[in-house]
Parts: structure tokens; C-alpha cells; sequence
């Protein structure tokens, strides 16, 4: 649990005094999980002063309380180091992410900074000088109590500003313990999630990539699932819908206990793609998998991550096409699937008793598609 209290005492001791003396504030993520009494390792500190973060990392040093400070380049906010814990520190701002990534900031008063962040329950802030808990929408405390995610910006403003924000919005009810989507913050990501097409596909490397190695992954890659946002990172899927009875069988408790034993972030993100070739297997008996590798996924990942998740899914269609489409297939096409997981056999055995849960879950019956492949 993070230990504000003594912190807070130490950098109030240093700016007492001075013209930060009432103008800093813990803010973000940090006074969130203090108050739902959750490990962190890193702290925000915003000042409402222009430049006021130069300020501060000045006063701070020449107290003896910090030593190096760093410029971290992609959001241009000060980073160091306080008692073990990593500091940021930026003015109050509105901050506007542009194509190429980086970030355009505006000075505004803290009130005005609160307001315009994510989530409510992320727009909380401690003051410096009191101690005091601010809540300047209103809301933030109530929906932590409450346990929701609420956007702090109605009618899918804030979405619009950073479509990164729908991301955000699945992860942070996953990593939370029984955290829920507010209704009309749901309604809005379902209304603007056509807005993640237009995003860098680095920013959504950054937030897919912490949500496949998220601990509670089952839990989110049902929401994104039931919000049908894969459609719109996968150009591929844009014309798939996940039907009522799939998206039920991604809450099925037997399957996360198998996708608790998928590791790897290839492996996670090759289940994120299953329920669509499931999907269209079921709704159109003569549908033949295509065996040509999905290409839109590839701006998320490294070659060699590529190259691992073209292979499981490779596998995976070709196993579909032959035990469950029926379809007449050359012997080669089984051997090269082989061939290219090679090491792979376990994710592969594992995304294929996937399969079988799903058919079960659909008739009734099982096959024995996962025991041959792991044989």
C-alpha cells in the first residue's frame, strides 16, 4: 500500500515558504490506489503553475529529497525518484496527444485538469499543503466506493479527445478488483469505438500490450470482446459480430481456467482471435478458414512476435478447416501447420482445447481435436 502520508510531509516541509507552497498536488493513479489500498510504485505530482515543474524539481533537489532528474521525452514530463518510489511531475494541463505521438500540453487551472482527465476515479487529487482529498468532479470518490468506471467528460467527449481512453477504460476494470463500466460511459465506448482506427498504432501497441499481460486478462478480453473492439483493431474482423451465445461462452468459468495457463502475450492475443473464426464456423457451414495470415495485427508487434502468432494461427486454421469444416485438405497444409509451431505444441495444445470448450459449449459434445494436436 502506498504511504502518502509521510511523503507528503517531507515535500510540504521543503516547499513551505515558497511560491509552490499551496500549488502542488498528488494526482492520478497514485491517490486512487491509496485509497483502494493498492501496491504502486509510482507517484504524479502536478503543479498549477506554468513551469511549475521545473520549479519544484529545483526545490526538491536543493532539499536534498531527489537527486537526478530526467525529461521523459514522449510526454515531456520531469521523471525522478522519492523514497523508492518514481516521481512525475508536470504542471496542471490539458494534454493532447497528436498522430506522430507526442504530446501537446496546455496550462489550466488544477479544477480544470481534474475535469478533463480519463476517469473520475483517476481525477482525484490530495493537496500538498492540507493533505486534503479534492474531488473536483464530484464523482470520483463515490465511484470508487461504488466501484466504477465513469468517464469524466459526458457524452463521449473525452473519447473523442483520446480514443485511447476505450483501452484504458477495459484495462483498469480488469486490474481493479470488481470494478464495473459505469452504463453510459459503456454506451459511449460502444458509440465511439470506431474512433480507435484512427489512432498511432503505437499507442494501441502501448495499451494492448499491458492489457494482454494483465493478470485478470479473462476479464478483459471479455470486454473487449462484448464491446466489439477487436473489430476495429483487426481490419480483417470489421464485418464479424460476435453473436450472444459466443460472447456467453467468454465468461464460461471452465475456459478461464485454460486461459489462465496461456502465458505469452502471442499466445493471449491468438485467443483474442479465436471466438471470430469460431464465430463464422458456426453461422455458415460451407465457410472455409482462409489460410492466408492475418496482416493488420503486425503494426502491433515486433517481427518476432509476428512471426510466433502467424504460426499459431496458422495451425489454428488449418486445424479448423480439417476436423471441423470438413473440407478436403492436402496433406501438406497439415505438416507445414505442424512444422511451424514446432516449439509451440503446449500454446497450441491450449488454444485448441479452446476450441473444443467452445464446441462443447455450443452442442454439447466434444472432440478430440486438442488431444491429437498435442500428441
Amino acid at each position: 500500500m502506498i504511504e502518502l502520508e509521510e511523503i507528503r510531509k517531507k515535500i510540504y516541509g521543503a516547499i513551505k515558504g515558497t511560491e509552490l507552497e499551496y500549488c502542488c498536488y498528488f494526482a492520478g493513479g497514485c491517490v486512487r490506489d491509496m485509497y483502494l489500498k493498492r501496491e504502486r510504485t509510482d507517484l504524479d505530482i502536478c503543479v498549477e503553475k506554468e513551469e511549475g515543474d521545473k520549479l519544484l524539481a529545483n526545490i526538491l533537489q536543493e532539499k536534498g529529497l531527489i537527486r537526478k532528474v530526467v525529461r521523459y521525452q514522449r510526454t515531456e514530463t520531469l521523471m525522478t525518484k522519492i523514497d523508492g518510489y518514481s516521481l512525475e511531475l508536470s504542471p496542471t494541463q490539458i494534454r493532447t496527444e497528436v498522430d506522430n505521438g507526442k504530446v501537446h500540453k496546455t496550462f489550466v487551472p488544477v479544477e480544470e485538469d481534474a475535469r478533463s482527465r480519463d476517469f473520475t476515479i483517476n481525477a482525484l487529487m490530495i493537496a500538498i499543503h492540507s493533505g486534503e482529498l479534492l474531488d473536483f468532479t464530484q464523482k470520483g470518490i463515490k465511484d470508487l466506493e461504488s466501484r466504477l468506471i465513469r468517464a469524466c467528460e459526458s457524452e463521449g467527449k473525452g473519447f473523442v479527445k483520446d480514443p485511447i481512453r476505450i483501452l484504458r477504460a477495459v484495462r483498469l476494470t480488469a486490474e481493479l478488483d470488481n470494478f464495473t463500466i459505469e452504463e453510459k460511459t459503456g454506451a459511449e465506448i460502444q458509440n465511439k469505438s470506431f474512433l480507435l482506427e484512427e489512432l498511432n498504432p503505437l499507442r494501441i501497441t502501448r495499451e494492448l500490450q499491458k492489457i494482454l499481460l494483465l493478470k485478470s486478462f479473462f476479464k478483459a478480453q471479455y470486454l473487449l470482446q462484448s464491446f466489439q473492439l477487436m473489430s476495429h483493431l483487426l481490419s480483417e474482423f470489421n464485418n464479424i459480430t460476435l453473436d450472444e451465445k459466443t460472447l456467453n461462452w467468454l465468461k464460461n468459468p471452465e475456459l478461464s481456467k485454460l486461459i489462465r495457463t496461456l502465458q505469452s502475450l502471442e499466445g493471449r492475443f491468438c485467443f483474442l482471435c479465436l471466438p471470430f473464426y469460431l464465430n463464422r464456423t458456426d453461422s455458415n457451414s460451407e465457410f472455409k478458414v482462409n489460410l492466408e495470415p492475418l496482416i493488420s495485427y503486425h503494426r502491433y508487434f515486433s517481427n518476432k512476435q509476428n512471426r510466433h502468432i502467424d504460426n499459431l494461427l496458422y495451425a489454428i486454421r488449418v486445424f479448423l478447416n480439417e476436423f471441423y469444416l470438413k473440407t478436403e485438405m492436402e496433406l501438406s497444409h497439415l505438416r507445414e501447420a505442424i512444422h511451424k509451431v514446432n516449439d509451440d505444441f503446449e500454446e497450441l495444445g491450449i488454444l485448441l482445447q479452446c476450441v473444443d470448450n467452445y464446441k462443447g459449449w455450443r452442442s454439447g459434445t466434444n472432440s478430440a481435436l486438442s488431444k491429437l494436436a498435442i500428441e
